[in-house]
């Protein structure tokens, strides 16, 4: 029996939620279980997702491992980062991969017709505030659908064009 698009959804979302709030080893079990599970479905889109989120997965530890206190890993006082903050880093970079393989479940195996149908039904609580979620749910699904057919090269010529168009001269 296969999920309505709108229960993957809420499903993928609600497994985001949930791993926020976890510590380091239930995080780690349910990291390797998304990572057993798209192995097995052989689903390689995953690999692509995290090498684009490469550079944000390196962030958190960098970031916090100098602005968390603690013990230094090098002995140079004042200017190295603290093996506590490179932890709470790692943790929150594991978060967020969590999070990427989560959405990559349940967004998986559906066509374009099933995801704008899954957002229709997911947000279809934001029509009791007039807003129109067939014109929401159709500006997102095409978003995604542009995203994940542009490759690395084409993002950046796009963004650079974008920032150009967009600065005062």
């Amino acid at each position: 029996m296969a999920l309505q698009p709108p229960t993957r959804i809420f499903l993928g979302l609600s497994l985001i939620l949930f791993s926020s709030a976890l510590a380091i080893y239930p995080l780690i079990a349910i990291f390797l279980g998304l990572g057993i599970w798209l192995a097995l479905c052989r689903d390689l889109s995953a690999l692509r997702w995290v090498r684009r989120a490469r550079f944000l997965l390196i962030v958190p530890p960098l970031l916090t491992g100098y602005i968390v206190p603690g013990t230094g890993i090098l002995p140079i006082g004042l200017w190295a980062p603290t093996w506590e903050g490179l932890a709470l880093g790692a943790t929150q970079s594991l978060r967020l991969l969590v999070a990427l393989l989560s959405l990559r479940v349940a967004l998986g195996g559906l066509s374009t017709a099933q995801l704008a149908e899954g957002l229709v039904g997911f947000l279809s609580p934001l029509s009791w505030f007039n807003i129109n979620v067939s014109q929401l749910a159709r500006r997102l699904t095409l978003t995604l659908e542009y995203m994940e057919r542009m490759d690395g090269r084409t993002a950046r010529n796009f963004l650079v064009g974008f920032c150009r168009s967009n600065s005062p001269e």
